[in-house]
This record gives structure tokens, sequence and C-alpha cells, in this order.
């Protein structure tokens, strides 16, 4: 049976965008790892995993949702965890491109879920939105087995060290109109590279959703000159590894 990977979607917005009926698309061919952007959603996030068994769930706090968010929720997650079955932290990280206002707090609030992923051996599902070396030496600094760089867009010279800790790198639709994201894809190895859609989010004009995914497949098998089973193995192959 073959599985095409979503590592990255914000499977409660599209949803609440297109109804619970859309996941029947989904249900057969696809695996989909759901994040979240606060509590709220962490909740919805995990009741759609209750009723789907395609769908892997990944709780925490967004970055562009943390000046709003009380301290309080990092409590309510790490007790989530404590008593669910969760192997994901997500979407979390930091962001000095959008939101640099917040960055203390986001800094804090990453700290703390840091700690909450070494406790329980979590994979971390990371936004890293102009802080792609920070959060590297942090993911380092605490020793952080398991991590998903999502829509990488950052230096090149830090995918080997990227690699070298055994991290992976999202690869993201924006290829198609992203030129730094379509270089990274080219010159990537695919034994780091997860797909990923970032469904529902619009990206200049271009509507992300999970089947994208293939399109994805068919542009690294083209550009990596191998055969499209190759690239489809080799990201479940990836996928398994990080969702262990």
């Amino acid at each position: 049976m073959t599985y095409y990977v979503d590592m990255h979607c914000h499977l409660h917005e599209l949803v609440e965008e297109y109804g619970v009926d859309i996941l029947d698309n989904y249900s057969r061919e696809y695996i989909i790892v759901a994040v979240s952007d606060d509590l709220s959603s962490s909740l919805k996030t995990l009741e759609l995993r209750e009723k789907y068994s395609f769908i892997k769930p990944c709780i925490g706090i967004h970055p562009w949702s943390i000046g709003e968010t009380p301290e309080n929720h990092l409590e309510e997650i790490e007790r989530i965890v404590s008593e669910k079955d969760i192997v994901c932290l997500g979407e979390i990280g930091l962001d000095t491109r959008f939101v640099r206002e917040t960055i203390d707090k986001q800094r804090m609030f990453f700290q703390k879920f840091l700690e909450i992923a070494r406790e329980y051996n979590l994979v971390l599902n990371l936004h890293t939105a102009g802080t792609w070396r920070e959060v590297l030496d942090l993911l380092i600094r605490y020793d952080i087995d398991k991590a998903f760089f999502h829509w990488y867009t950052g230096p090149k010279t830090l995918l080997e060290e990227i690699a070298s800790y055994g991290y992976y790198i999202g690869a993201n639709p924006a290829w198609k109109i992203q030129k730094k994201h379509r270089e990274i894809l080219g010159d990537i190895s695919l034994d780091i590279v997860v797909t990923e859609s970032d469904a529902p989010y619009k990206y200049r004009g271009l509507e992300m959703k999970p089947e994208l995914v293939r399109d994805t497949i068919e542009f690294l098998a083209e550009t990596h000159g191998v055969s499209k089973s190759y690239v489809i193995d080799r990201i479940y192959y990836n996928f398994s590894r990080l969702l262990r």
C-alpha cells in the first residue's frame, strides 16, 4: 500500500473551512500529521485523532499565537502530554521575521516546550522563520532527539549540520513559486526530507492542500534523477524514523 505523507497540516483549520467530510479524501492513501496553533486547536486536533486513524496529532502553541496566550496554557499542554498518548509538539518554535515583537515571550515558551520534549521524548514540528541557527543551537543544547524543520528556507550552510543530528527538513508545495525553497530541495539529500502541505495556508495565490504532496514527490524525483516510487518509499521511511 502506498502512503503519501503530509508531515505538517493544520487539519483543524481545513475542517473548519471545508467541513469534516473532506477528511474522507485522505483516509485511504495519506498519513497526515496534524499540527495545532494554541490550546483550543490542540484539543480539536486530538478530537480528530480519536475519529481517524490516519491522523497523527501534534499539540502546541504557534509563535504567532504566543503574544495573546496566557502562560498557564503551557501547563495545560504539559498536562495533556502526561495524560494522553502524545508523540509530537507542534507547531512550535521561534519567529523573528513576522512577530519579532514577542520574541522574548516566544523564547520562554519554546524553552519550556524543549523541556517537555526532552522529558517525554517527543518529536518537534518546528516553525523557524528567521531563527534557524538559534533553534538548531537550542535543540542541541536540550539534547532533542527528533525534530522536523517545517518549510525550511534558511541558510544552505546549516543543512549538513541539521542532517548530522538526525533532524529532518520539510518539502513544502511553496517550491512552485518560491525560488529559495526550490533551490534547497534541489540541493538537499532525500535522506532527511519529509513532504508536507501546511494546508490550508494560502501563500502568494497558492492554496496549500495535502494533494500537493504528490506534486512535490514528482518534483523531487525529477530534480534528483530518481523514480517516483523511490521518493515515496524514502519519504515514508524518513517519516517512520521520525515518528518511531
